[in-house]
C-alpha cells in the first residue's frame, strides 16, 4: 500500500472512531442495580430539587386525603385531616420559594421533619392507632436516610418514634394494649433498619454516580483529543498528499536526470521519464519488479564491495547494494562514476547522487538515486588529456632541441654582434618558458593519469621560499613591486623541488596580479603539531567571491585577470594545488576585490603513505 493511501485510511479511520463512541456510549444499557436504584437518586438522592424530593410524599399524602373521601373509610378527626393537607402544601411551598441556595446545605432536610407532623397529623384524623396509613412514617424517614447520611437514620428513626408515640399520647385510650405498643415500637425499629439499607445503598451509589461521572468526563476529554488527532491527522494527510503529488510532478517533469526511488532493499518504487530515456526500460517494466543493482555491471559491484570475504552472489541484491551505498576507490577509477548497462545491453556512465530516505525515527526506509549521464563528458576528458599528453610530449622533444642548439651558439667562441646575441637570448627565453608550459601540461596529464608522485626528504620550508623569493627578485624589481619575507626555520619531509614549484607558482601569480608600488609579503611559520604554515599576501586587485572555489581548476582564469590580459593559460594554481595535496596539505585562498589575494598553505609534518 502506497503511503498516501495509508495516510487515507489512517484518517478515516480516526474519523469514524469520535462517532463511534458517541453511539456506544448512548447505547449502551446500564447495570441493572443502577437501572433500579436511579429513580431513588432522582427523587431521594442529592442530584434531585428541593421541590423534586418532595413530589413522592406529596403524591401519596394527596392519594391518602382523596382515599378518605371513599365510602367505608371516613376521618374521624377533621381538624388533624385537615392540618395534614395544611402541612404538605406548606412543604411544597417552602420548597419552591425558600433560596435553598444560600442556605447550609442541611437546611432543606428540615420539610422531612415537617412531613413527620403531617404524618402524625393524618393518622391522628384517620383511626389513629388503627389508621390504614399508619405506613406513611417510612416515607420522611427514608428520604432522611438517603441523604443525610447516618445522622438522617437517625433523625429518620427517631422521626418514625416520635410519630407513634404522639398517636399513643393522643389517643382516646390511655392504657393500651401490650400488642399495640409492640406494634408501635417495632415502626420505628423498622424505619431504622431501613434507613441503614437506605444509605448504604445511597451511599454506594453517589459513590459509583461520582466514578462514573470521572469515566465519563474522561471519555468526554478522550473523545475531544481524538477529534482533534483526527483533524490534525486529516490536515497532515492533505499536506502530504498535496506534497506527494507535487514531487511527483518535479520528478516526472525531470528529463535530464534519471530518478530512482526504492524501498530499503533496493527494490525500484520510483523510475521517473529521465530513468526511462536514460535506460530504455518502461516504467511498468521496473516499479515493483527490478532491484537498482540490476541495472548496474555486476563486476564494477564486485569490485567495489566494501566489506572483505566471499564475494556476494549476482542474485542477492540486497547486499549488493551495499557497494553503491558505500564505494570504496579502485586503482584508476573515479568511484563517483558508475557504469549502467541499457535495456540493449549497452552501457553508459553515470555520476549518481545517493540519499537515503528514513522514516521519523531515524530508520532507512529506502534511497533516491539521481543519476546524470556524464558518458559524453568522461570522453571529452579522455580525449583532452590524451591529446594534451601527445602534444605535450611531442613538443619537448624539439624545443629541448632548439633550446640546446641556442646553448652551443651562445657559447661559441667565434664572437657574435650584439644583434645576434640578443635575437638567440629572445630564442632561448621563449623557448624556456614553452618548455615550462610543456611541463606544467605534462604534468597535468599525470595527475590525472594517477602516476603523479613526490620524493620527500628532510627540507627546511623557510629555505624553499627564500629561493623563490630570490627568483622572484628581478621581476619584482622590474614591475615596482616590493617583495616581503618573515621566514621562521621550519623543518618538514617534504619534496623540495616540487614544493619549490608550488611556492615559485604562488609568488608569480602574486606579481602579476599586483600594480606597481604593491607589496607581495610571503610567511612562513612552523605549526604546533609538526609540519609548517605558508602564506602569500598580495596588496593586487583581488578575486570576486564566487570564482574562488574555482581557482584551482585546471585552465580556469579569473575574470580579473581576463579583462586586465594578464597572461596565463591557468595552470599553476592546479599544479599547486595537486603538490600540496600530495604531501597531504591544504591550500586556502582569502580575497577582496581592490584589496589583495592570500594564498595559505598547510603542510603536515610528513605526507601520507598514499601521496609518496
Amino acid at each position: 500500500m502506497s503511503p498516501s493511501r495509508r495516510d487515507a485510511v489512517d484518517a478515516a479511520a480516526l474519523e469514524d472512531a469520535a462517532p463511534r463512541a458517541d453511539e456506544e456510549a448512548a447505547t449502551a444499557s446500564p447495570q441493572p442495580e443502577l437501572r433500579y436504584l436511579g429513580p431513588v437518586a432522582r427523587y431521594l438522592g442529592s442530584g434531585a430539587s428541593v421541590v423534586e424530593r418532595q413530589l413522592p410524599f406529596a403524591i401519596l399524602m394527596t392519594l391518602a386525603l382523596l382515599a378518605l373521601l371513599s365510602p367505608g373509610l371516613e376521618a374521624t378527626s377533621g381538624s388533624a385531616v385537615v392540618l395534614a393537607a395544611a402541612v404538605t402544601v406548606a412543604c411544597l411551598v417552602l420548597a419552591a420559594f425558600v433560596p435553598w441556595e444560600r442556605l447550609p446545605e442541611w437546611a432543606p432536610e428540615a420539610l422531612a421533619l415537617l412531613q413527620f407532623v403531617a404524618v402524625a397529623a393524618l393518622r391522628q384524623g384517620s383511626g389513629g392507632m388503627t389508621s390504614p396509613f399508619a405506613g406513611m412514617v417510612l416515607l420522611p424517614a427514608l428520604a432522611l436516610a438517603a441523604r443525610a447520611g447516618m445522622v438522617g437514620v437517625m433523625l429518620g428513626t427517631l422521626g418514625a418514634a416520635a410519630t407513634v408515640l404522639l398517636g399513643l399520647a393522643l389517643g382516646p385510650n390511655l392504657h393500651p394494649s401490650q400488642p399495640v405498643v409492640v406494634r408501635s415500637l417495632f415502626v420505628a425499629a423498622i424505619a431504622l433498619i431501613i434507613g441503614l439499607v437506605v444509605q448504604e445503598s445511597t451511599a454506594r451509589l453517589r459513590q459509583r454516580n461520582k466514578v462514573l461521572a470521572r469515566l465519563q468526563a474522561e471519555q468526554a476529554d478522550a473523545l475531544r483529543r481524538t477529534r482533534e488527532a483526527a483533524a490534525s491527522l486529516g490536515k497532515s494527510v492533505s499536506l502530504r498528499r498535496a506534497a506527494h503529488q507535487q514531487l511527483v510532478s518535479v520528478i516526472d517533469s525531470a528529463t535530464e536526470q534519471a530518478i530512482i526511488a526504492t524501498d530499503a532493499d533496493g527494490m525500484v518504487e520510483v523510475f521517473n521519464a529521465g530513468a526511462e530515456r536514460l535506460l530504455g526500460f518502461a516504467q511498468g517494466e521496473v516499479v515493483g519488479r527490478r532491484y537498482l543493482t540490476e541495472f548496474h555491471l555486476l563486476d564494477e559491484l564486485l569490485e567495489r564491495d566494501p566489506q572483505d570475504g566471499a564475494p556476494p552472489a549476482a542474485s542477492d541484491h540486497p547486499t549488493l547494494l551495499r557497494s553503491v551505498l558505500a564505494p570504496r576507490a579502485a586503482a584508476g577509477k573515479d568511484v563517483r562514476d558508475w557504469t549502467y548497462v541499457r535495456r540493449d545491453g549497452s552501457h553508459v556512465t553515470v555520476h549518481p547522487a545517493v540519499t537515503r530516505r528514513t522514516d521519523h525515527d531515524g530508520a532507512v526506509v529506502g534511497y533516491v538515486v539521481v543519476a546524470t549521464d556524464v558518458t559524453a563528458d568522461r570522453e571529452a576528458a579522455r580525449l583532452k588529456d590524451q591529446f594534451v599528453g601527445l602534444v605535450s610530449h611531442e613538443l619537448r622533444t624539439p624545443l629541448t632541441a632548439v633550446l640546446g642548439y641556442v646553448e652551443l651558439l651562445l657559447d661559441e667562441t667565434e664572437e657574435l654582434t650584439e644583434d645576434q646575441r640578443e635575437y638567440l637570448q629572445i630564442i632561448d627565453r621563449n623557448a624556456r618558458r614553452q618548455l615550462r608550459l610543456v611541463s606544467d601540461l605534462l604534468l597535468t596529464a599525470q595527475m590525472d593519469a594517477g602516476t603523479f608522485s613526490i620524493s620527500p626528504q628532510p627540507v627546511d620550508l623557510a629555505t624553499i621560499a627564500a629561493a623563490s623569493l630570490a627568483t622572484a627578485a628581478p621581476a619584482a624589481a622590474a614591475a615596482g613591486i616590493t617583495l616581503e619575507s618573515d621566514l621562521a626555520p621550519t623543518p618538514a619531509h617534504a619534496d623540495p623541488l616540487r614544493l619549490g614549484q608550488a611556492v615559485d607558482n604562488l609568488v608569480a601569480n602574486a606579481l602579476k596580479f599586483t600594480d606597481r608600488g604593491g607589496t607581495v609579503r610571503l610567511v612562513v611559520r612552523p605549526q604546533a603539531d609538526g609540519g609548517g604554515r605558508l602564506a602569500v599576501s598580495d596588496t593586487g586587485i583581488g578575486i570576486p567571491p564566487d570564482e574562488l572555489t574555482h581557482l584551482t581548476e585546471r585552465f580556469y582564469r579569473a575574470s580579473t585577470a581576463t579583462r586586465r590580459a594578464v597572461p596565463g593559460v591557468g595552470l599553476g594554481l592546479a599544479i599547486t594545488r595537486a603538490v600540496v595535496e600530495a604531501h597531504g596539505g591544504h591550500v586556502g585562498v582569502t580575497s577582496a576585490v581592490g584589496e589583495g589575494t592570500t594564498f595559505t598553505v598547510t603542510l603536515p609534518p610528513a605526507p601520507s603513505a598514499a601521496g609518496a
